[in-house]
């Protein structure tokens, strides 16, 4: 897996390799047959996130072009959103569901997923158009190879992700108070966008100390998971509001409701009490940290 970045390599080198390998595997994600498109899709803006992450992490370094190619990897994510998001609350129904089988077993509640599919996809593929917006995508990426292969890169070893590193750190501790402090949805989710991008920089700094990074990434996830199923469980909530009919009678929705309180409860509490872990150490701390890693593996591979 090239999304690494080895010490005993030139970093701006070892950037730029993930940055090619991402943009390719999205490019081989969106060739997909039309029978795995939605899948397809789905697989690419899992590449585009990858990317906007090892772009936060040499933020400083590129300059201008952090701006440039970051809002062209965003809009690239947007523009395919729709064929994802039909698919993400039947995903979210389902997870539910296997946790409560008595309840989603009964028949008011299959019906409610049949309307859920019907909203989702009424022919049962992604939605019209999808092949003109992958189309205009694949050129986006060709061209962000080209751009990517001649970005120039200020600085030398750990010193290029280092400040990237501590940036995106700090604001997932900040991010972590924000949402306990308040609470709200929109807190919730932008601490996951942080804590994800700090999984993936851990990913690429995996190499400074394999088992022990690893270890981290494993703990990263699950936070990110947690708060992922979370976040898709408040959009099925604000869909009831919106569009209640979608849910049948009163009774069900009450029943509906409580399920979705009792789940995001207990997501939030996994999530907290690992991110408490997690993001227990001072930004410069972590960061100093990671160097020393980072020069002990130069030395070991040198």
């Amino acid at each position: 897996m090239a999304y690494r970045i080895r010490p005993s390599r030139n970093a701006a080198k070892e950037v730029r390799k993930a940055a090619l390998d991402r943009i390719d595997r999205a490019i081989q994600a969106l060739g997909a047959a039309p029978a795995e498109r939605a899948e397809g899709i789905h697989q690419s803006r899992k590449r585009f996130k990858e990317l906007r992450a090892l772009l936060r992490l040499v933020r400083e370094p590129l300059g201008r072009r952090f701006g440039t190619d970051n809002r062209r990897l965003r809009d690239m994510g947007r523009r395919l959103a729709e064929s994802r998001d039909a698919t993400a609350m039947l995903e979210s129904w389902d997870a539910l569901a296997r946790r409560n089988r008595r309840l989603f077993g009964s028949e008011a509640l299959r019906q409610v997923r049949v309307r859920l599919q019907q909203r989702a996809a009424p022919d049962g593929e992604v939605h019209a158009g999808v092949d003109e917006e992958v189309a205009q995508v694949l050129g986006e990426l060709r061209a962000l190879t080209a751009d990517a292969r001649q970005w120039q890169l200020a600085g030398k070893g750990f010193a290029l992700l280092a400040d990237g590193l501590k940036r995106t750190y700090a604001d997932a501790v900040r991010d972590l108070a924000r949402a306990e402090k308040a609470g709200s949805d929109e807190l919730l989710h932008e601490w996951r966008k942080r804590v994800k991008d700090h999984w993936y920089h851990c990913q690429l700094l995996s190499p400074c100390w394999p088992e022990a990074m690893e270890r981290r990434c494993e703990q990263l996830k699950r936070v990110a998971d947690a708060l992922g199923d979370d976040h898709d469980l408040a959009v099925m909530q604000q869909l009831m509001q919106h569009e209640p009919e979608l849910f049948g009678e009163a009774q069900t929705h009450e029943q509906l409701r409580r399920c979705i309180e009792r789940r995001r409860a207990q997501l939030q509490q996994l999530a907290r009490r690992l991110g408490h872990r997690l993001f227990a150490e001072k930004p410069k701390a972590l960061v100093t940290r990671f160097d020393a890693y980072w020069r002990i593996a130069r030395s070991e591979q040198g």
